[in-house]
């Protein structure tokens, strides 16, 4: 209950603030007002990083040069996270073949096993990562959780949303149909 509060308030602070920032041309797309997206004032690259997988592999943001990536940070412990899950499950596979990939951050700490849990429960094939020291979490400004970025294939963040959605519903794909093309 307590995190879950501190989610909810994080997320208000921080949409104050970003709102606050003004309008960008993101605002003029229906795809992005439809989902919620609030845009950079100006499009600069998304900050690199290198993370391990559940398994042990290391990927970084690298690795999906010249895609569009929607990169979601989340935890465990977060009702609103688990909710989208399946969602962005059905979205890696309606869109991957079009060149869009979802990676999630998790920014558990030393949960690697539970993590794994999730993965089969869940039946993800996307790219899940662990970020236990949250260096990655504070290099993106993470507040709140679930907060997800939208990054192009041009490597430059689009936007960002706060909170939870039906990432396989009809505006979300009308959203990276934008972002594809």
């Amino acid at each position: 209950m307590r995190k879950t509060l501190f989610c909810n308030i994080s997320l208000l602070l921080f949409g104050l603030v970003v709102l606050s920032a003004g309008p960008s041309w993101a605002h003029q797309s229906d795809a992005f007002e439809g989902m919620g997206v609030v845009s950079p004032r100006t499009e600069k690259l998304a900050p690199n990083f290198s993370l391990e997988t559940p398994d042990g592999h290391t990927l970084g943001l690298d690795n999906f040069k010249g895609k569009v990536v929607l990169l979601n940070f989340w935890a465990t412990w977060c009702a609103p996270c688990k909710a989208e899950l399946p969602s962005m499950q059905r979205l890696y596979e309606a869109l991957r073949p079009e060149g869009v990939e979802v990676v999630a951050i998790s920014i558990d700490r030393n949960k690697k096993e539970r993590i794994k849990e999730y993965i089969k429960e869940y039946n993800l094939t996307f790219p899940v990562l662990l970020d236990p020291g949250q260096e990655v979490r504070k290099g993106y400004y993470i507040m709140g959780l679930p907060t997800s970025y939208l990054i192009g294939a041009d490597g430059k963040l689009k936007g960002f949303i706060s909170g939870a959605r039906e990432w396989d519903s009809v505006a979300s794909k009308k959203l990276f149909s934008k972002l594809i093309h």
